[in-house]
């Protein structure tokens, strides 16, 4: 063999480790920054960690960076351009959009309050709540409209009847009961299980009720969808192939849950993604004017504006529906 040929051979290997990383080099290159908002560590959230888990976002160009902050204060993220994307409350969006900004609703994950009223032993019912105080994550978070809901539904007055303090979270919620600085207040799995294993009180679902909000929406800006719609587009192609994957893939969506969660209870886990992965969260998150309606009828005690607001202001169906013409949720769901 010559000695031109044996360094040839010599050197292949090398030569194709370095074209195969260079390769990846550019393909990483390639990539979309996008920062992505997720307000609550609940099963709501999957839709954002199984993408991210998966490489669905890469799949799609996108290298997306997930960031918690909970409650209402995720919209902040989008004013202050620290995020193009929030999965979070629909209400906090609509009293930030009355409050002056550009915020908008392009999709609802979940469209019903996928919550427990969870109470110490000592609540059984409306009378003993009168006068008690109830903690939420953030005012105007889903935790604050949804308290609201399961009072009104209990024939008190939220504004009069109980009062409320701010905790941080859905995990705080419960860890402030335990201190007994509150009574109750709204908790969803895999959180919920916890308490009741711990023997706090599940006295009202109100994903029973029939009442359809967009509890967990996917928010943006105006001015993010007339400047990136293929920015956009990208990220709803990988959230819905992703919500997809998280139903087919119990076994991955429940580890990705006790990432995220902290949480290392396969029991609870598992109970979290029946209830909320293959329970509540959508195929296709739509937004229509009648849950943007029933946002404002809540919102309302909060800010007076939205009882006279046109529900169209609030909410951008454009870019779902640009999927649905060209084909791509067929081509998911084929039947």
């Amino acid at each position: 063999m010559s000695g031109r040929r044996h360094c040839l051979i010599t050197l292949l290997p090398v030569l194709v480790a370095f074209v195969t990383f260079s390769s990846r080099e550019t393909t990483a290159a390639e990539l979309e920054r996008v920062n992505v908002c997720y307000s609550s560590i609940a099963g709501a959230s999957v839709s954002t960690w199984v993408p991210k888990e998966a490489g669905i976002y890469r799949k799609y160009g996108l290298d997306v960076n997930l960031i918690y902050v909970a409650g209402s204060q995720a919209i902040a993220t989008l004013i202050s351009g620290d995020a193009q994307i929030v999965q979070g409350s629909g209400a906090a969006a609509i009293l930030s959009r009355l409050a002056g900004s550009d915020v908008t609703i392009i999709g609802a994950i979940i469209n019903v309050i996928p919550m427990s009223l969870v109470t110490t032993a000592d609540i059984t019912g409306p009378q003993d709540a009168k006068g008690k105080t109830f903690g939420v994550s953030r005012f105007g978070s889903l935790t604050d409209l949804g308290l609201q809901k399961a009072m009104t539904e209990w024939g008190l007055d939220p504004a009069k009847d109980i009062k409320t303090i701010q905790s941080g979270g859905v995990p705080e919620n419960l860890l402030l009961m335990q201190q007994g600085r509150i009574k109750g207040a709204l908790i969803s799995s895999p959180t919920l299980e916890k308490a009741k294993e711990m023997g706090y009180k599940e006295l009202l679902n109100l994903a029973d009720i029939k009442f359809r909000y967009p509890a967990t929406a996917l928010v943006t800006t105006d001015s993010l969808l007339r400047s990136r719609p293929q920015t956009l587009k990208k990220f709803l192609m990988a959230t819905l192939e992703g919500i997809k994957y998280a139903k087919n893939n119990p076994e991955f969506t429940v580890q990705t849950l006790g990432k995220y969660t902290r949480t290392a209870d396969n029991k609870l886990l598992t109970a979290a993604f029946k209830t909320y992965v293959l329970g509540y969260i959508r195929n296709v998150p739509t937004i229509s004017s009648s849950e943007i309606e029933s946002a404002l009828e809540e919102v309302a005690a909060r800010n007076p504006r939205a009882k006279t607001a046109d529900p169209k202001q609030f909410f951008d169906p454009g870019p779902l529906d640009q999927l649905t013409r060209e084909g791509f949720i067929k081509h998911l769901y084929p039947r």
